[in-house]
């Protein structure tokens, strides 16, 4: 796999905490033993009329076992306990919920074949805009309604994967099987990025995904989305589209969101990172729906792997029929974090 072309991108093949993993042992073979922490203390006001403080871990542990000049076996397990997704919102809050768990074969230039709940290929569309300590991106809200495994399309159970690079040319195409927990008949999707480098112009990394899901009782999900990174000395500019829909069975109406995501990030210097984003969501035959969220962030970088965040976000939507989301759509909040990770 030729690594080099991607350095300017976050990796899509680990994109998870396994990218930022230490490795606590290496044989003389190749073959790793690598381990990730992620430890977070926040306060906030979000999706709260009071002021609350939210702990947040992650803990995770795979590597790879050295098979011969070109394969490897590989693995990973991440888990998480009080983190703030939907997930836990199912678990008692001192119970393990798993992020990632997967097994495969990394084939080097052959590409890699994962499976079980993998991080998926459409995190390189996700991550364009996905900067934030303090706020979510609204792509995909709606794919639980199909798959209850499924966390937007970030992850799914019962998934397998093929990645690979060509150049600057990426690539990830999964089915995903479900299980006896996700209701789910068949579904698939697809995610394609391009870097253009442009010399002293910067660099350009366009991304297009699509991604389909059809439950046992015939409901159907989609979503298509495009977008890109354009990198240009200390700033990374994202911006992306997407629309995605679900249709139930017996009812007329088709519930479709459609999303507008843009961001800022300009790296000040070793310590200081600036953010600012926008988000917009209309809904439309289904919650209605509606999100105008202006974010503005900073990070200060107490270590390489450690900082404090502290973010403000302006809310300007409405909830329609629906509870809000990540609270409510018209309500400002703040957030105020230290993250250690390890």
């Amino acid at each position: 796999m030729k690594k080099a072309a991607l350095a300017v991108v976050i990796p899509v093949l680990l994109a998870s905490g396994a990218v930022q993993a230490g490795t606590i042992y290496q044989g003389e073979d190749g073959s790793t033993i690598d381990v990730y922490g992620r430890l977070a203390f926040n306060i906030t006001d979000k999706g709260s009329e009071d002021v609350e403080g939210k702990f947040d871990a992650r803990l995770g542990i795979g590597g790879s076992q050295t098979v011969n000049d070109t394969v490897s076996v590989i693995g990973w397990a991440e888990y998480q306990v009080g983190a703030a997704e939907f997930a836990n919102n199912l678990n008692d809050e001192d119970e393990l919920t798993a992020r990632y768990v997967w097994a495969g074969i990394d084939g080097a230039e052959y590409g890699r074949l994962t499976g079980g709940r993998v991080a998926s290929g459409l995190i390189m569309f996700t991550d364009i805009v996905d900067v934030f300590a303090a706020s979510d991106i609204a792509i995909a809200r709606q794919v639980g309604v199909v798959d209850a495994t499924a966390t937007q399309v970030f992850r799914q159970d019962g998934t397998v994967q093929y990645q690979n690079s060509f150049d600057y040319f990426d690539v990830s195409a999964a089915y995903i099987i479900g299980n006896n927990t996700s209701d789910l008949d068949t579904a698939y999707n697809l995610a394609l990025r391009y870097t253009f480098n442009m010399g002293d112009a910067g660099k350009l990394a366009p991304v297009a995904i699509y991604q389909y899901d059809e439950g046992e009782s015939g409901d159907e999900y989609y979503v298509w989305g495009i977008g890109a990174s354009y990198y240009i000395g200390d700033v990374v500019l994202g911006v992306v589209y997407s629309e995605d829909e679900v249709e139930k069975v017996g009812v007329v109406d088709k519930s479709k969101d459609e999303v507008v995501e843009a961001s800022i990030v300009y790296d000040l210097n070793d310590w200081w990172v600036l953010r600012a984003g926008y988000r917009w969501l209309e809904n439309s035959g289904g919650d209605e729906l509606e999100l105008s969220d202006t974010t503005l962030e900073a990070q200060y970088r107490l270590t390489t792997r450690s900082s404090i965040f502290g973010s403000y976000v302006f809310r300007d939507g409405d909830n329609g029929t629906s509870a809000g989301y990540s609270g409510d759509a018209d309500d400002d909040y703040f957030f105020l974090g230290l993250r250690y990770e390890y």
